[in-house]
């Protein structure tokens, strides 16, 4: 009997290093790439047009940083379909992580980028300003749906989720701020926020991990939820 439970904690030991830590140290990889891709281009050329104050912020339209937008929103194309093909194999690992890579760019693309440029002299909103919380709200109902009507396969969701968490990050971080912003100082606001959420979204993906999933898609899911915890974290813990 001892040796049974001895071989059962040896093999969960196993299934969290590989299904849970290993892809977790992958999804940083990717996210240090693509923000390191978006660093080295996203100064370079001319102006493609005027710059202007959208919201608290001004917007720098440059040649380079369009340029990577267009290429993100490719690359999203392609891996999306590639994590969609994986998922139908029960390629677990290169759906997830292409999923994951595909939701990263697409938030590049449209949270980072599209608000810099403006259609008929029309700019976006920042995705994570008040203004586009309606929308959350919508795309968190959006991906209720999908799940109750198995609407997507695991690589897609991964993308989703991957979106989501960054877009759900980045609101944390920055964008509800002014919901408050009559009752606290911002820094100290985003000092509190961050460090109460990123730990709370930790300890549930431990938790999450150890106590409610069973499956490696389950393990990979608990990566991506620490992978976002940690994010807001260590953004509470700059602030600070």
């Amino acid at each position: 009997m001892f040796k049974e439970y001895s071989r059962h904690i040896n093999s969960t030991r196993k299934e969290i290093l590989f299904e849970y830590f290993l892809p977790l140290l992958a999804e940083i990889l990717i996210l240090f790439l693509c923000i390191l891709s978006f660093k080295l281009v996203v100064d370079l050329g001319p102006m493609v047009e005027e710059p202007s104050l959208v919201g608290d912020d001004m917007t720098k339209p440059t040649a380079g940083r369009l340029g990577f937008g267009i290429f993100a929103m490719v690359l999203w194309f392609v891996l999306s379909f590639i994590a969609s093909k994986a998922a139908g194999k029960d390629k677990h690992y290169t759906a997830s992580l292409s999923g994951f890579a595909a939701g990263i760019l697409l938030w590049q693309a449209i949270g980072e980028i599209s608000w810099h440029y403006s259609i008929g002299g029309v700019h976006f909103v920042p995705f994570e300003s008040v203004t586009t919380f309606p929308l959350a709200s919508l795309f968190i109902l959006l991906m209720i749906y999908g799940k109750k009507h198995h609407s997507f396969d695991w690589g897609i969701w991964c993308m989703i989720l991957s979106f989501a968490f960054n877009w759900m990050g980045h609101y944390v971080m920055e964008g509800t701020y002014p919901f408050v912003k009559s009752l606290i100082d911002e820094h100290s606001w985003n000092l509190t926020s961050c460090t109460v959420c990123g730990s709370l979204g930790f300890i549930y993906s431990i938790i999450f991990l150890l106590f409610r999933v069973k499956t490696r898609r389950g393990r990979i899911l608990a990566s991506m939820m620490t992978y976002i915890s940690l994010g807001v974290l260590v953004f509470g813990i700059r602030e600070g």
